[in-house]
């Protein structure tokens, strides 16, 4: 097997492999049970997803390159709170780092009121007074009636309605990927099904969006989506292996070395671990300087970083791998859709 088949190979390989859990189902599942008021069945859930994964986060990592607001502590302090078991709604607050995707209310005052309410459940019944006789008073000339305080209206949340477009328009746009990967027979891949299942979860949270910072949220799943239907593909008849020469069985054995770091570069990158494929790839680079496909899997686990942490070194460091990518092979058509989202291709291609 030539060189380029074997990095071939490796990559279809990677393509394969997919990340799967089910905590946060458990934590989904909890989330509609409160909002619908269910407090039991947010115990149960929450309960679940903490046994599966009990680290809070707010870019909590399930799979694939799909991260989610994870604090599963503070809806179920809430629920303790509301059944009336102060105790371990006392506890859970205080270990939660912050509220969810939907906000009940400050951690601040849930505590307070979880303290005043288990000081009353545990306070003595007080002892009976004996009446006394009720002294004779004066007779006093009643103050004249004071008005009662107008009461100010709650504040309602402001929904910039620019941001609700952008919403829609990203939502659109992610649809029409997913069509476009439908027509391409690609709707068996796990990019595709990635793609879908973040998609209708974002459309979900878009019809009860409450403020600026949700609609952000839902624009940022949505290109996600995008990204991942543009990686799906249909599924190829394996070609068949031709009778290896001698130049190809000594190829083979020159790069047996730096074959298993490749993979493993390989597979962080498309599974969305892009801090370790970064470091993979560039040690890979010190030890194969002149190979252009490393340099680009490096450019492309850089700038996916700078996506996700909006960090501009991370995009400086991306453009410099492109530009040595650029250097060492001539790429006819940028980079290939096949392995590397829209996005990263723009960016290599508009590097000079």
């Amino acid at each position: 097997m030539t060189p380029v088949r074997t990095f071939v190979f490796l990559l279809a390989l990677a393509l394969a492999t997919a990340a799967h859990a089910s905590w946060y189902d458990d934590y989904d599942a909890g989330l509609a049970a409160a909002r619908a008021g269910n407090w039991n069945t947010v115990i149960s859930k929450m309960s679940s997803a903490i046994k599966g994964n009990p680290t809070e986060n707010n870019k909590a990592r399930t799979y694939g390159a799909i991260f989610i607001n994870y604090h599963p502590y503070y809806y179920r302090g809430v629920a303790y709170l509301n059944v009336g078991k102060y105790e371990q709604a006392i506890a859970d607050l205080e270990r939660t780092s912050g509220a969810g995707p939907e906000n009940l209310g400050s951690i601040g005052e849930l505590l307070d009121r979880a303290k005043r309410q288990l000081a009353a459940s545990s306070a003595p019944e007080p002892e009976p007074v004996r009446p006394e006789p009720t002294p004779v008073k004066p007779a006093v000339t009643q103050p004249a009636p004071v008005p009662a305080p107008v009461q100010q209206q709650p504040a309602v949340l402001q929904i910039d309605p620019a941001l609700r477009q952008r919403a829609a328009s990203a939502l659109g746009a992610a649809r029409q990927k997913l069509q476009q990967a439908q027509q391409r027979r690609a709707s068996t891949s796990a990019q595709y099904a990635q793609a879908l299942t973040l998609l209708t979860d974002a459309t979900t949270r878009n019809a009860t969006a409450k403020n600026n910072d949700d609609l952000s949220a839902i624009i940022t799943m949505a290109d996600n989506a995008g990204d991942l239907a543009d990686l799906a593909m249909p599924p190829s008849a394996p070609a068949p292996v031709p009778t290896p020469s001698r130049p190809s069985i000594a190829a083979d054995t020159v790069l047996s070395d730096y074959r298993p770091q490749l993979r493993r570069a390989l597979e962080n990158y498309f599974n969305g671990e892009f801090d370790d494929a970064s470091r993979q790839f560039a040690d890979l680079t010190r030890m194969l300087p002149t190979n252009a496909w490393i340099w680009a899997f490096l450019g492309a686990s850089q700038y996916s970083q700078y996506a996700f942490e909006a960090d501009e070194s991370y995009r400086a460091a991306a453009l410099r791998s492109f530009r040595k990518a650029k250097s060492l092979r001539k790429w006819q058509g940028g980079l290939p859709d096949k392995y590397f989202s829209r996005r990263i291709r723009r960016a290599f291609n508009e590097e000079g």
